[in-house]
């Protein structure tokens, strides 16, 4: 990939459209370009960071998995974005505490831990930047806690269709969703099939149809 210039940037990263042009140029200077394919786990639990990483493009997700192999999304991060906690540990010197996948093939920015203190520490549009997407990731975290404590698992599958689909449809497997909720891939299974009973869906090989008015459009 050829070296992105200020206004290509600024493009990728709406929030720097005002930054000074120096910090912008300190941001494309001192960092380096990587890419990954899909489905490579890009960070393990535990791990050290050494970069703070700006996502060129590209999905990548979040999530704690069980000593029994169960797991629970708890973001996903895309075009434009930061990891929160790959930030916090860069900035605390501490290991990891989760796993992150690239759900796509992903490119990103990497900027070296000590650049990337200093840049903070310099400018006030840097530290915004990374402070309201902590503070944007809390409110979802949050969110994600209230689900899981309040809300049956019936509730948070239907939802979860419902916010996945595009026109009505998902393109996923049992053990995707199951991944994404934090629960058996069973359990899925037999709840996806009681809301084909219902008549909310129809299940096919890896594909998932809502039967209007359950979907958005």
């Amino acid at each position: 990939m050829e070296k992105l210039n200020t206004e290509q940037f600024k493009k990728i990263f709406p929030f720097f459209r005002n930054s000074p042009e120096r910090l912008i140029e300190e941001i494309l200077s001192l960092s380096r370009h990587t890419f990954v394919c899909h489905h490579t786990l890009v960070q393990s639990e535990g791990q050290p960071f050494g970069d703070f990483e700006l996502m060129l493009s590209g999905e990548k997700r979040i999530y704690k998995a069980s000593p029994t192999a169960r797991e629970i999304t708890l973001y996903e991060v895309g075009r434009g974005e930061a990891c929160i906690l790959n930030a916090a540990c860069v900035l605390s010197n501490t290991l990891s505490p989760v796993n992150a996948m690239a759900i796509t093939d992903v490119s990103s920015l990497m900027i070296p831990a000590k650049d990337f203190r200093s840049l903070l520490f310099t400018y006030e549009e840097m530290r915004a930047f990374v402070f309201g997407a902590m503070s944007q990731r809390l409110v979802t975290i949050l969110e994600l806690i209230s689900e899981v404590v309040f809300m049956k698992m019936d509730e948070r599958l239907f939802d979860y269709l419902v916010e996945k689909s595009q026109d009505g449809v998902l393109s996923m497997t049992h053990q995707q969703i199951a991944n994404d909720l934090g629960t058996a891939r069973e359990v899925v299974s037999r709840l996806l099939k009681d809301f084909e009973k219902e008549g909310k869906i129809v299940l096919s090989r890896g594909r998932i149809r809502l039967i209007a008015p359950y979907y958005k459009d």
